[in-house]
């Protein structure tokens, strides 16, 4: 015999399951956004909608509490779209090619695959609405983005106009006054920055810029725990988004460290350090890694700006704005480098010590064969970007240790991304593997590709690398790719970059290794990435170099090109004035 059960107890244990249920049933049921999708979607005639969202950003949760949950809406999805949700940090295929509509993003495809809408940011749920039926109704096809830049046809003409129309558009692009970008977003972007920097010398405009950008970067900058947040809108420093994330604390560890070497602002390497501690506070992981970020929003949905402008213990009575716990590949490469370029320009061993263990954890975990992969969930495609990223970062390690199993790595690393990535076309593909989407080209991540080649070819002395990179700054400056361009000043660079040879620095030991360690710091810290160190001894000095390693007793240092070796020098202060003053200020 059932019995009757009517307690308080009972009664509100069976709200709770309603309530739950009726949460999960309150949003669209959502699909992966794998390659089966347009099949799918062509076999029960519908369109498919791509939300790509991230977990740090404040308009994505908004749009998911109040879009997403409209029945209207879950309504008119249900019976017309397929639905995707993807991680927008997690899906680096898609995030390469739909990162300049920021977060959330809504990209809207036919059953063929074709783009229908391309949409950035928040739209509320009549709008959305009104836009889905729109497009269900006339299906057309968007235009298509990527540019069909031949790079047989950029002449030398045609390459130089395309460089001038980019240094104006940079030059445009730049607030001198206030520092950052002339548009809406406050926030100092490091391509922009270090072009800056390596012609301030001979630009005052351009010195001011960097000294605006650096000093107002206070206003994004954490005073209570450290980090960067993202950046500001309303086109000055103090209308905040506070996400941060991973990859923009090591931007900015890097800059300050770069400025302060110049400019000995100490408030920049204070800040650089303050970076670090917030990160070992809130972003560390277990094994050696990095989580890639902290959330803008204490309570999702809502904005947190009174939550931030407390202290560090009213902040932590209520809690704190929820960890994206995922460790990518890109950012935390990233990291390593910065927290190397910290340790050499502070001279604190622990700096070092982190970024080999995060290289070590890199890979451990996320070594796939000779390649990196992006992160632990997602495994169909493997990204240029991540690559890339752990190239720069092994080259670096080995110039700051001397270890050569890094500088083994790196260069297994460049030959694996010359093989694979080249799509024959004059760019390197975004990803390879298996995705939904077609693999094109980023600008941004082509730009790094062509100096990296440029710089692999001088550091691994191979010359197919720096013929490849040519041909990719062939397509970056193909006339049709650049009038779809605002600013990129990464092309400047590249440019500047592959007509001349990297200047290096030599340490010649003769006896013991003391002057091994300051050598060391002074030239990782050195504020040029286009810029090479080595150490030679009577076991692996270059044929070249050894008329002059057997010239001299005592240890010395040089600066050389191909053709050129500098007088040798005895005193590492006088080795560093010396550096300073022939590859910066020439």
């Amino acid at each position: 015999m059932i019995k009757k059960i009517s307690s308080p107890i009972f009664l509100s244990f069976v709200f709770i399951l309603l309530f739950v249920n009726a949460k999960s049933i309150n949003s669209p049921k959502w699909s992966h956004f794998d390659p089966e999708i347009f099949a799918k979607a062509k076999k029960e005639n519908k369109l498919v909608l791509l939300h790509l969202r991230a977990n740090w950003c404040h308009w994505c949760h908004v749009m998911e509490e109040k879009t997403y949950t409209d029945q209207k809406v879950i309504d008119y999805l249900a019976k017309n779209y397929i639905a995707c949700m993807e991680d927008h940090d997690e899906r680096q295929d898609l995030t390469s090619l739909y990162s300049d509509y920021g977060w959330p993003a809504t990209i809207i495809f036919d059953g063929d695959g074709n783009e229908l809408l391309k949409e950035p940011g928040y739209i509320n749920a009549e709008e959305f609405l009104a836009t889905l039926a729109k497009l269900k109704k006339d299906p057309k096809p968007l235009a298509g983005t990527a540019v069909n830049a031949d790079p047989k046809l950029t002449t030398e003409t045609s390459k130089q106009k395309s460089l001038n129309d980019l240094k104006r558009s940079f030059n445009r692009s730049l607030d001198i006054a206030s520092g950052g970008f002339v548009f809406g977003q406050k926030y100092i972007e490091f391509d922009t920055f270090e072009y800056a920097f390596t012609h301030q010398k001979s630009d005052s405009l351009l010195k001011m810029w960097l000294t605006h950008s650096v000093v107002n970067s206070t206003g994004i900058y954490d005073k209570v725990w450290g980090g960067v947040f993202q950046y500001s809108t309303d086109n000055d420093w103090d209308h905040v988004h506070y996400e941060k994330l991973l990859f923009i604390q090591a931007r900015y560890i890097k800059m300050y460290c770069w400025y302060y070497k110049i400019f000995n602002d100490a408030e920049a390497l204070k800040k650089a350090e303050g970076i670090v501690d917030y990160v070992n506070r809130f972003l560390t992981a277990p094994g050696g890694g990095y989580y890639n970020a902290q959330d803008a929003d204490l309570i999702k949905g809502e904005k947190a700006k009174e939550y931030f402008e407390l202290g560090d213990k009213e902040r932590m009575k209520k809690g704190i704005p929820a960890i994206d716990s995922n460790v990518y590949t890109s950012d935390n490469a990233a990291y390593a480098e910065a927290l190397t370029i910290l340790w050499a320009t502070s001279g604190k061993q622990n700096y070092l010590d982190k970024a080999l263990n995060c290289i070590q954890f890199l890979n451990t975990k996320r070594k796939a064969g000779n390649i990196f992969m992006h992160g632990e969930k997602y495994a169909a495609t493997t990204s240029l970007k991540d690559n890339l990223a752990m190239l720069k970062t092994l080259m670096l390690a080995h110039r700051a240790t001397q270890r050569q199993v890094y500088r083994a790595d790196a260069e297994q690393l460049i030959k694996e991304i010359a093989a694979n990535f080249n799509s024959g076309r004059g760019y390197f593909y975004t990803y390879i593997g298996k995705s939904a989407i077609k693999s094109t080209y980023n600008v941004s991540e082509n730009i790094e590709a062509c100096r990296l080649l440029n710089y692999c070819s001088y550091f691994f002395h191979e010359p197919d690398y720096k013929k490849t990179a040519n041909e990719i700054l062939n397509f970056l400056t193909n006339d049709k790719l650049v009038s779809t361009l605002s600013t990129e000043p990464g092309i400047l660079s590249a440019a500047e970059e592959l007509t001349n040879e990297p200047i290096i620095a030599a340490l010649m030991l003769k006896k013991n290794d003391d002057l091994t360690p300051g050598y060391l710091k002074e030239t990782i810290a050195f504020p040029r990435f286009y810029f090479n160190s080595v150490i030679y001894d009577k076991g692996n000095v270059i044929e070249d170099k050894k008329d002059l390693f057997d010239s001299f007793d005592d240890n010395f240092m040089i600066l050389c090109t191909s053709s050129y070796c500098s007088s040798p020098l005895f005193n590492p202060k006088e080795f560093s004035e010396f550096m300073y003053k022939r590859v910066l200020e020439k």
